[in-house]
């Protein structure tokens, strides 16, 4: 077993693998939850409604563009063009409307079930109807008299208790499509302090793809920061550090997170955050890059102090030409509370399944890489068992002609999520 994961589940039982199979025939032994049918993705209730007559940009559409789009498909944004004008937009209003059809767009990846997620990128029906129908109307514009008055822009955090960020600017490698790289952000803590909220400030938003944000010890991080010249160091799956723990992470798109009432992630003193920037580098040209992070700390300590559990394992061995190919683990958990989830896999993953005996936690039917964040639920999933087990599922396809085992280049593979828990 590597690195971070003797590092990781120190102090937490592991069960075992129990069942390493092609999906097709999944060989489930006893005591394995059987896999969910993978339920159709649906648009969600509520929202605008359609009563059937003619659409146009400036009063049905540019209100839902702005609200559910804009966060990526903006100047110098992560997606490739820019949806903020009458003009943008409707040269790709056949486009758009396929991809809110097949609810492709925008990205959210778990599929629907009994437990319910917070801030949902799905559409909802009315929203889905309106995009359909004015592209089947020709994408008219309207009147911009008619158009509602703007919503009010997120609010943020509310307060901000520090601003982190690299020492200085960093220009992507472009010798390769991603590259992953760790900062050390200044300053560190000093004491200990109860982050309660962060929000993820991108510099060149068109190619940070994603962003993760590990706490570790100090000196650790700053040895790593001197291995390799210049700012940071490369890293793949985690930190590279050891004795790192989760504080939070963002994709394009993602609003200022505030963990829910009552709980935070304590940090001890002598430790820093570490932040691990996705950089793909499809959308536009290599630039200089300074991404930070403001962070929240809680005025007194929280009364659920929280952690970031990792649910890991490095048993699989995934064949050269295998499709389908699904390995299955379970895990032991103390009692307490889950509030949120980060499943992961790299870029061969095809499914990731989170269970317990009494169903589904997260589902994610068409993984894909590049759309990865903490998802949180609406109400907490309480563990009620000093030993409730969890059953991870990964499956992967592999067109390679090598077999590929667990490690921490985008090339290798791992099957893992990080839980949200209070005691």
């Amino acid at each position: 077993m590597n690195r971070l994961l003797l590092t990781l589940l120190a102090g937490v039982g592991v069960l075992g693998a129990v069942g390493c199979a092609k999906e097709e025939d999944p060989g489930d032994e006893d005591d394995a939850f059987p896999l969910p049918e993978i339920r159709t993705a649906e648009p969600e209730e509520g929202g605008p409604a359609y009563s059937g007559g003619p659409v146009t940009w400036h009063h049905d559409v540019a209100p839902i563009v702005q609200r559910r789009c804009q966060g990526c498909h903006a100047e110098g944004g992560m997606a490739p063009f820019a949806m903020k004008t009458f003009p943008q937009a409707s040269a790709r209003h056949a486009a758009m409307a396929t991809a809110v059809t097949q609810l492709r767009m925008p990205p959210w990846m778990p599929a629907p079930g009994e437990l319910r997620f917070k801030d949902s990128r799905r559409l909802t029906r009315g929203e889905v109807a309106i995009l359909s129908a004015w592209s089947t109307q020709g994408a008219p514009e309207g009147d911009p008299a008619t158009a509602p008055p703007p919503e009010p822009a997120p609010q943020g955090l509310g307060w901000v208790d520090t601003h982190m960020e690299p020492a200085e600017a960093y220009v992507p490698n472009g010798t390769q499509a991603d590259d992953y790289h760790c900062f050390l952000m200044e300053p560190g803590f000093p004491e200990a302090r109860d982050v309660i909220g962060f929000e993820v400030r991108p510099g060149a938003r068109h190619q940070v793809h994603h962003v993760l944000l590990f706490n570790v010890p100090e000196a650790a991080a700053r040895q790593a920061d001197a291995s390799e010249p210049g700012p940071g160091w490369t890293c793949f799956g985690d930190s590279g550090v050891e004795d790192q723990s989760v504080l939070g992470a963002w994709a394009p798109g993602t609003p200022a997170t505030r963990y829910p009432e009552g709980t935070g992630v304590r940090v001890p003193p002598g430790t820093v955050v570490v932040m691990q920037v996705h950089y793909n580098l499809n959308n536009g040209p290599r630039v200089a890059d300074r991404t930070g992070v403001d962070l929240q700390f809680a005025r007194a300590p929280v009364a659920n102090p929280a952690a970031l559990m990792l649910v890991a394992s490095d048993g699989f061995a995934i064949p050269a030409g295998g499709q389908g190919y699904r390995y299955t683990f379970q895990q032991a958990v103390p009692s307490g509370r889950l509030w949120g989830v980060i499943p992961h896999m790299h870029t061969l993953g095809r499914r990731i399944v989170l269970q317990r005996e009494a169903g589904t936690l997260i589902d994610i039917p068409a993984w894909d890489f590049h759309w990865q964040q903490m998802y949180f639920y609406e109400e907490p999933v309480e563990f009620r068992s000093a030993r409730s087990r969890l059953q991870l599922s990964c499956i992967w396809d592999n067109p390679t002609p090598r077999t590929v085992r667990w490690g921490e280049g985008t090339q290798d593979e791992m099957c893992l999520a990080y839980l949200y828990v209070t005691r």
